[in-house]
């Protein structure tokens, strides 16, 4: 074989081995296989509490997607209500890996949310037999977050808390996590999501996608578990309020201390005043109107100058205001020409009864 082209196939083959070293190390570390339409355990994760409070169906997931929901619904009891520990999963204890999973609760607050792992002491390496990332009521009913915690690697010594609660809408961490280590000589851990404690029939806790990742790079970012990925060409995502050369937006989610250049902006309106077109409506008579004007400097509703000036203008109330004082004045241009055809009908007549007594 040609030097060259067997050093073409050798580095080919290598950047193919590569790709898929990588794309394995981003594989999910959870067998979903089980995750499947049924009830109670199946695959490796077992239920937490009754068969008839762990239910899998179709549903609507954190994207809108038709996706396979594990939904935990109390028996009444108030105790384990639904959810799994998985059975455990290898790994290497040196390593970081991260866990997540979407919630999503309805009804009531009753009972509380549990995500948590096991095999593992806290970052200042104090072992603990029931470990958390997270663990309470989600912030808000009826919505769905990605819930995010690490387990750092044996050798690490670092004490911050990287995971936390994002918000399924906008991708902003609403909440802290607590992180975890693994100890020396550790082979497994555990992905285990509850709810528990509920006593509410009419709760539900809907759990999707578990996932645990090894930490090297590889792994999918926040934003592509999030969903926000395909959308970051089209879509910016702001959890607060944002100001464009301006450190200070006030009271406005936009604040741009500057000149902006669009080829459309759209202004939502409510009110539009074709009321003036109604039966009944009375415009202010042109009498007062003139000393209206010759007191105010302005017309009635419109701001004045200074005010303007300090407070600057809404567009979309400016908008309706001019439209009404257009349509004000259109019905006072239809009555002076009503008025201006009925004096010539009168001239015309008196014109005639003129000319009539001049021929006799």
């Amino acid at each position: 074989m040609n030097k060259k082209l067997f050093k073409v196939l050798v580095t080919s083959l290598f950047f193919v081995f590569a790709f898929c070293l990588n794309k394995s190390q981003a594989q999910n570390l959870l067998d979903l296989t089980g995750w499947t339409v049924g009830s109670g355990t199946s695959g490796i994760f077992t239920m937490n509490g009754q068969a008839s409070e762990n239910v899998r169906e179709w549903g609507e997931g954190p994207n809108g997607n038709r996706v396979i929901l594990w939904k935990a619904q109390p028996d009444g009891t108030s105790n384990a209500d639904g959810g799994w520990n998985t059975q455990a999963f290898p790994i290497i204890h040196t390593n970081m890996y991260r866990f997540s999973v979407w919630l999503r609760k309805t009804n009531s607050n009753s009972g509380a949310s549990y995500f948590g792992c096991r095999n593992v002491s806290t970052l200042s390496s104090v072992v603990t037999s029931n470990p958390y990332f997270w663990q309470g009521d989600l912030p808000q009913l009826n919505k769905w977050y990605l819930l995010v915690g690490y387990i750092h690697g044996s050798g690490d010594t670092s004490i911050i808390n990287y995971g936390g609660l994002y918000d399924g809408l906008s991708g902003a961490k609403v909440a802290d996590a607590v992180d975890y280590k693994f100890e020396d000589g550790t082979t497994t851990s555990v992905h285990r999501a509850y709810l528990f404690n509920d006593p509410n029939l009419n709760d539900r806790q809907y759990f999707y996608a578990p996932r645990v990742d090894l930490v090297n790079g590889n792994e999918p970012s926040l934003s592509e578990l999030l969903g926000l990925q395909n959308l970051m060409s089209d879509q910016a995502y702001f959890a607060g309020k944002v100001g464009i050369k301006t450190a200070n937006p006030g009271d406005y989610d936009l604040a741009v201390n500057g000149k902006i250049r669009s080829k459309e902006v759209k202004v939502e309106a409510a009110n539009w005043p074709d009321y003036v077109f109604q039966n009944g409506y009375k415009s202010m008579p042109l009498p007062e109107l003139k000393k209206f004007i010759a007191t105010n400097k302005h017309l009635p509703e419109i701001p004045s100058a200074k005010e303007v000036e300090l407070k600057g203008v809404s567009l979309g109330e400016m908008n309706k205001l001019l439209v009404k004082k257009i349509e004000e004045l259109t019905l006072m241009f239809i009555d002076q020409y009503e008025q201006s055809k009925k004096q010539s009908e009168q001239i015309n007549e008196l014109k005639s009864e003129i000319a009539n007594l001049k021929e006799n």
